[in-house]
């Protein structure tokens, strides 16, 4: 398990944690709930950010992407760069996802509204930085509901992996 993987599913335990411990008691932990997760987004917002939104060339070596591939590395480009980190970065906001709908009804039951509206309102946070960094999910849900355009990136995901792992391949190697 690589290192991002601990940390991902540590956080993902924390996150539980904190939300369990909220749900326990309302006032002050929904706000450090609140809190840990302005912080964790704020974080993942600087990473992707980081990573740039410049084109990916096609034919360009050692990749050698097709336009289409290129537009699909691009679109995701954080998850083609940092795979281990966009994996354990989704790990972490699936227990956000599932912790904030329960944590949601349960603190608007304890009549704590704004704390119940924030983390409520924060899955819509949640549903996007997921498409960003879980795309097969997305991209399959919307090929289901018919979707050719999502069909084709579906299409070519597996063969823009192959061409990275080759060209990483081809690069470690020159490197030794």
């Amino acid at each position: 398990m690589t290192q991002a993987g601990k940390l991902g599913g540590l956080a993902s335990v924390g996150i539980l944690l904190l939300a369990g411990w909220a749900a326990l008691t309302p006032q002050p932990m929904a706000w450090i709930y609140i809190g840990a997760l302005a912080l964790f987004e704020f974080w993942l917002v600087r990473r992707i950010a980081a990573v740039g939104k410049d084109p990916v060339a096609a034919g360009v070596p050692p990749y050698h992407f097709t336009d289409e591939e290129a537009r699909l590395v691009q679109r995701y480009r954080f998850y083609f760069a940092y795979p281990a980190l966009a994996h354990a970065a989704s790990s972490v906001l699936a227990a956000v996802g599932l912790s904030g709908l329960v944590l949601t009804l349960w603190l608007t039951f304890k009549q704590a509204f704004v704390p119940a509206l924030l983390i409520g309102a924060n899955l819509f946070a949640v549903s996007r930085f997921t498409k960003v960094l879980a795309p097969l999910m997305a991209l399959r849900v919307a090929a289901s509901r018919g979707d050719r355009d999502a069909l084709r990136r579906l299409e070519i995901h597996e063969p823009a992996w192959a061409k990275i792992r080759a060209g990483n391949e081809a690069e470690r190697k020159m490197g030794e």
